[in-house]
């Protein structure tokens, strides 16, 4: 008899192996799996970030170079052969290997955040109860993995696929928010993983790095102004809470200063030739100051003309250019590869996502 038992326990064992392996074993091969793709989107990202680094140095260079060829009266862009020309030359063709190397590295990184998005997708929405739904922990980390993701998206040149994305979480948050008021939960919305001035924030990067790179593709004022509009109202909304006007270095201010005998010196936020390293700048300021900072920045892009900003360098996380494929102002949510806001959870432990980059800047 117990012989019997014995046999038949293992003869019914891999019916049970295989039942769990085709069903909560997935769930769990996928969380797995989708670890393994954000560790790995991680450290791209810490690369990218690197190669983001480098090439706004080179940014920088070009700027330099040309300012020296306009105080000389050389023309580069009508005489190719004069030797300060070519230095000129040389340093663009360095940048934009440089951007393009770091937009591919950029690229790499949000199609892996993407694919691990997916994989949860596609297997713990099948393991999930409707009734029940995903545990709020998964609905937090998934959110952080589509806040990173549109935050690699922007930074590879697909700026308004990015700004789509950032705008639907925004809009969701706002949405639980405005429920939770409502109905009165207060932990309705509320996420202790990504704040919502972080998703704010990113977004009004963007929405500045996409109206200077539409003003530089020669876009009229109506395409673009609309969108800078925009990220002057979120910056406005982030910095009035805490504003210290008194508080606040202006531009000028801060890349100068004068020393007792009434001379001036450049600060580590000026180059060589005079250029403003507006993020060294944003790097000694707290969270007030950069954020009006980088509002004076929008600003300033409404109100300065061409010529003039061809002298302020991009900001040093903003893409060389948009990337082809991009969105454009004003599409419809769904019309671009962003994918707005996610209802179902990666993994609840093993995996993180890059934590908010502050000022937006």
């Amino acid at each position: 008899m117990r012989a019997s038992i014995l046999w038949l326990i293992w003869l019914v064992l891999p019916v049970f192996v295989i039942a769990y392996h085709y069903g909560p074993g997935q769930a769990w091969l996928a969380r797995d799996q989708a670890a393994a793709m954000i560790r790995e989107a991680e450290a791209q990202s810490v690369k990218a970030t690197e190669a983001q680094n480098a090439a706004y140095q080179l940014q920088l260079d070009v700027l330099d170079a040309r300012r020296k060829a306009f105080v000389a009266g050389v023309d580069w862009q009508t005489q190719p052969q004069h030797p300060i020309a070519q230095s000129v030359r040389s340093a663009t063709d360095q940048q934009n290997a440089a951007y393009e190397s770091a937009a591919e590295v950029w690229h790499a990184t949000a199609e892996l955040y993407g694919q691990a998005t997916e994989t949860l997708l596609n297997t713990i929405g099948q393991s999930t109860g409707k009734q029940q739904g995903p545990p709020q922990v998964d609905l937090e980390l998934l959110e952080s993995l589509r806040w990173a993701e549109a935050r690699a998206m922007v930074r590879s040149g697909e700026v308004f696929n990015g700004i789509e994305q950032l705008q639907a979480l925004l809009d969701l948050r706002v949405s639980d928010t405005n429920a939770s008021a409502a109905d009165g939960n207060p932990m309705r919305g509320s996420s202790k993983s990504l704040p919502t001035d972080a998703i704010r924030e990113e977004l009004a990067a963007a929405q500045y790095i996409g109206a200077r790179l539409l003003r530089e593709e020669g876009r009229p004022p109506e395409v673009w102004r609309p969108i800078a509009n925009e990220a002057r109202q979120h910056y406005r909304y982030l910095s009035a809470p805490e504003s210290k006007p008194s508080a606040v270095v202006s531009t000028a201010q801060a890349v100068r200063e004068q020393d007792p005998r009434g001379s001036q010196k450049k600060t580590t936020t000026e180059t060589s030739s005079g250029n403003v390293d507006l993020s060294a700048l944003t790097a000694n300021l707290d969270r007030a100051e950069r954020l009006q900072l980088n509002l004076e920045q929008v600003l300033n892009l409404e109100q300065s003309t061409s010529d003039q900003l061809e002298g302020l360098p991009l900001p040093r996380r903003a893409p060389l250019a948009r990337r082809p494929g991009d969105g454009e102002p004003g599409d419809k949510p769904g019309k671009a590869p962003g994918r707005g806001p996610l209802q179902d959870g990666p993994p609840g432990g093993g995996a993180g996502v890059p934590a908010p980059y502050g000022a937006g800047w």
